[in-house]
């Protein structure tokens, strides 16, 4: 005998109230998909201390604390040997960049780089931001206890500069402030900004 189609929609009471029953799951189902995805977010973070403590336990430890600075080289305490990991460092410009440094008493900004010899536009633009320059490092010299010899060394110094304020000291007594340099004719306002970073009045 052939089956019509109301054979197949043919179900018992307790057919027909399974079949109620699993049809108001979907659509509950789907209401709540509905309104979550619409629903705005508390904005509240997740907090992951607790997994931070288990990894911990288990002798994982999340690095958080590493920062840009940390992944750069300081220009002030790197050798010749972690200068050369930087690309298009060549061998006599990570040399000169480590005399240089001695002879300034250290780098108080990257942009010094530019002078150091051997130092081409290529290398410069290469490593420019992956060095760094702790200030710390940097050598001061004292100007009310420094002699003509041990100004004259600083390259931005040199002799010239170094006699004036020996001679500056010697006939107004010792410097009062750093600021005392503008009233000497052989310091201009471009002079001045170089070599601050290099001068002080106390122990170093």
């Amino acid at each position: 005998m052939k089956d019509t189609w109301k054979d197949y929609f043919a179900f018992n009471k307790r057919q027909r109230n399974g079949i109620l029953v699993l049809v108001s799951l979907i659509a509950l189902l789907i209401i709540f998909l509905f309104i979550s995805d619409y629903s705005p977010s508390s904005g509240t973070s997740a907090d992951f201390s607790s997994f931070k403590n288990e990894l911990e336990k288990a002798g994982i430890k999340s690095d958080t604390s590493k920062n840009k600075i940390t992944s750069l080289i300081d220009i002030n305490t790197a050798d010749t040997t972690e200068l050369m990991t930087l690309p298009k460092m060549t061998s006599y410009c990570a040399s000169m960049i480590v005399r240089y440094r001695k002879k300034l008493g250290g780098y108080y900004t990257t942009a010094q780089l530019k002078e150091v010899w051997g130092m081409d536009s290529s290398i410069y633009n290469a490593v420019i931001d992956k060095v760094w320059s702790d200030s710390r490092y940097v050598h001061r010299l004292n100007i009310n206890t420094a002699d003509i010899k041990q100004l004259g060394y600083h390259p931005y110094i040199k002799y010239y500069l170094a006699k004036a304020i020996v001679n500056y000291r010697e006939q107004h007594g010792p410097y009062a402030g750093l600021m005392d340099l503008h009233q000497m004719a052989a310091f201009d306002s471009a002079t001045l900004t170089k070599i601050m970073p290099y001068l002080t009045m106390g122990d170093n």
